[in-house]
């Protein structure tokens, strides 16, 4: 029975991926992730499994995580051209509260080798005037709470900083977050990030403008004896009209997609896999007395291989 609503639920989702066919580049710095465990499982988190990461992918998955927990990732992107860190603390105040739990995260992205050039007179040519970083920075601060006992919700709101080296840029954005639960086996998530319209203000005087995702995702869980086996998908909504970067469009209705599946043992070794916008995902993890241990690989042919790692404990 349970593998049958499985199925039939993760079908639909396909079905949906079908109906419809790409992204405002403003936010795309902003899209890439959070933690070693979500990237191993493509990306397809929104509905758990969930660590300290949880604020970024669903703000609700804070009431999954006991007591308080940290996490540390640190990843090279695109042969080591980017660096891609993030670190969040959560906390559990109480399981049936209202306003039950809370967390922080810092998201940055960024790296060196933007050459700023000048003409020179004499000769009418570029040259290289000096080179300059660049960064996408969030720091986050998120909220959840029970309204029910299968039905968590949950609120971050994200001050978003970019440096482009000759300017720079200041936003504010908000991701809602919801999570319903209506067997032990199987969890239904919905987030709307940058809910009111993520907005960039710039130095010279531009600005722009994030337009909301809305992420359904679904997971499944089963256990034999000692091994427990979770299957996940979720897709990317997406309301900006740009076909080209996106799997499946519609008019101006994109979507992305993203499945993982993870068996564990024990809950102390995990081996995962899963497809990133059809990218091939994978890692393995460990968990020893409240230290976890992550690592991913996700495959771009276009660009580079990435591997990331996440260092969390829980107390």
């Amino acid at each position: 029975m349970k593998l049958r609503i499985s199925i039939f639920a993760l079908s639909l989702l396909l079905l949906a991926g079908r109906a419809s066919f790409g992204a405002k580049y403003a936010g795309d710095a902003f899209s890439l992730g959070a933690g070693a465990r979500g990237l191993a499982l493509g990306g397809a988190v929104v509905a758990g499994p969930f660590d300290a990461s949880a604020p970024y992918w669903n703000p609700a998955g804070l009431n999954s995580l006991p007591g308080r927990n940290i996490i540390a990732m640190h990843a090279e992107m695109f042969g080591s051209l980017l660096n891609h860190d993030f670190a969040a603390y959560t906390r559990l105040r109480g399981e049936n509260k209202l306003l039950s739990a809370y967390g922080i995260y810092f998201y940055y992205l960024g790296g060196g080798g933007i050459k700023i050039t000048d003409i020179d007179p004499n000769t009418g040519r570029p040259f290289i005037v000096r080179e300059e970083s660049h960064s996408d920075i969030i720091v986050s601060g998120a909220i959840a709470g029970r309204l029910t006992e299968q039905l968590d919700w949950g609120l971050s709101l994200k001050m978003l900083y970019r440096d482009l080296a000759t300017v720079t840029g200041y936003g504010v954005s908000a991701d809602f977050g919801a999570l319903y639960k209506p067997f032990e086996y199987l969890n239904f998530g919905l987030t709307v990030a940058d809910l009111f319209t993520g907005h960039l203000a710039y130095s010279n005087g531009s600005s722009e403008s994030i337009t909301p995702t809305v992420k359904p995702g679904i997971l499944f869980t089963d256990r034999f004896k000692e091994f427990r086996g979770r299957l996940l998908a979720s897709g990317d909504f997406k309301f900006d009209g740009i076909r080209q970067n996106s799997q499946y469009w519609m008019g101006d209705i994109s979507m992305d997609v993203h499945f993982g599946a993870e068996i564990s043992y024990l809950e102390m070794v995990f081996l995962r896999a899963g497809s990133d916008m059809g990218r091939f995902t994978g890692g393995v993890g460990a968990e020893i007395k409240r230290v976890r241990f992550d690592a991913a690989y996700l495959n771009d042919s276009e660009f580079d291989e990435t591997i990331r790692l996440s260092l969390g404990y829980s107390f």
